[in-house]
């Protein structure tokens, strides 16, 4: 079997991404002073334990203990799993953690690649590809968060979907993404769109692949129905120990944009190095999502134009959606790290910077510098998203 010939770009673009934020985030850890550290549960041990702060320790806690409170169930099964099959065979968490997220993000950035090249063209394909591993937040994706098992099942089941031309393979995906995170079931969208395009070609044995992701949200909301008689019970720890209320996706831009100043002083590094308070991190996540906010809806009026309609109809909802829960005086806490699992406006944005070798490379350079930033206050126990 001939192996395809785009493996050989997204490894190099997946190794030098990698290595870069790998870098960054031993220097930080290294020679800059720890925050103040808050949380529910202690830090994993073992190597490489700082890229596992924030919900890392939740994933951890949950893949050695299982689902042993209600806040827990926030955090769907799929990564936790994972990460058990890691520690099974004798790796830390963390390191299980961080080697589960590598590998996931070599897979997300393949299909990627293999969407811009179907879509658009080999250049186009490759910037789409470097625009996501080198993005300010995609240090996550080293990180022992669920971010880039769920970013490889995405792109995969849009990969099964517009290059394999497969209901029943992107289903799975799609399967695996809604078992990853609550989002993955708006992939349904494209699914059951492109099955009433062409449903003569798919027959009704491809609904089972649209089926795929409802599915994988209701094998969870199952096995909480069983475990605790709750069968939502994610969604209540959501508003109980979250704090996420459902609201006015506009009310929560306009407060976004009120608390937009909130963090520019910190937007200079030493600033937020300074102190060991957490505050300032979460000062600067006001500023930040902001700007991501309005990357975010900039490159979605330009997929509008530039990626097929299935893919439109989820990008819409995975952009859009988080501005539905609002934290009061955190109201876009962790936009910044949700948008770089919306696989569609990154292709559009490759398919633009394709055209400038040197908007691309500014583009890169720019995003490069920024996720260094973040990925320093992310190691040191400062909040990102």
């Amino acid at each position: 079997m001939k192996l395809d010939p785009a493996w050989r770009p997204v490894l190099v673009v997946w190794a030098a991404s990698r290595a870069f934020f790998l870098a960054v985030g031993a220097l930080g850890h290294a020679f800059l002073k720890p925050g103040d550290v808050i949380g529910a549960y202690p830090e994993p041990l073992g190597d490489l334990s700082y890229w596992a702060h924030w919900d890392g320790r939740w994933f951890g806690h949950i893949a050695l203990h299982g689902y042993d409170s209600v806040a827990a169930t926030a955090f769907f099964p799929v990564y936790p799993l994972l990460l058990r099959g890691g520690v099974e065979v004798g790796l830390g968490v963390a390191l299980a953690g961080v080697l589960v997220s590598a590998v996931a993000t070599l897979f997300a950035l393949y299909f990627v690649y293999a969407l811009g090249r179907e879509w658009y063209d080999e250049r186009a394909a490759l910037a789409s590809t470097l625009s996501v591993a080198f993005f300010p937040t995609a240090f996550f994706l080293n990180a022992v968060y669920s971010d880039p098992v769920f970013l490889a099942f995405t792109a995969g089941c849009l990969w099964g979907l517009y290059v394999r031309r497969d209901l029943l393979i992107a289903g799975l995906f799609g399967y695996l993404a809604a078992g990853t995170r609550n989002l993955g079931v708006l992939l349904v969208l494209p699914l059951a769109w492109e099955w009433l395009r062409d449903r003569r070609r798919h027959g009704w044995l491809g609904l089972v692949g649209v089926a795929g992701p409802v599915m994988g949200l209701l094998t969870y909301v199952i096995y909480l129905w069983r475990g605790t008689g709750e069968p939502l019970l994610f969604s209540l720890a959501y508003r109980q120990n979250w704090g996420r209320e459902f609201g006015s996706p506009w009310d929560t831009t306009r407060h976004a944009f009120e608390r937009a100043g909130d963090g520019v002083d910190y937007l200079l590094p030493w600033r937020a190095f300074e102190t060991s308070s957490v505050n300032p991190g979460f000062l600067l996540s006001n500023t930040l999502g902001v700007a991501f906010l309005v990357f975010a809806v900039a490159a979605l009026v330009l997929a509008a134009f530039r990626v097929p309609f299935g893919a439109f109809l989820f990008a819409v909802p995975a952009t859009l959606g988080p501005l539905t829960l609002d934290l009061g005086g955190l109201p876009l806490i962790s936009y910044p790290r949700y948008v770089i699992v919306v696989v569609p406006i990154f292709l559009a944005l490759g398919s633009v910077l394709a055209r400038s070798r040197l908007a691309l490379v500014a583009w890169l350079v720019v995003n490069a510098a920024v996720g260094a930033y973040l990925t320093l206050l992310f190691v040191t126990w400062r909040w990102v998203a």
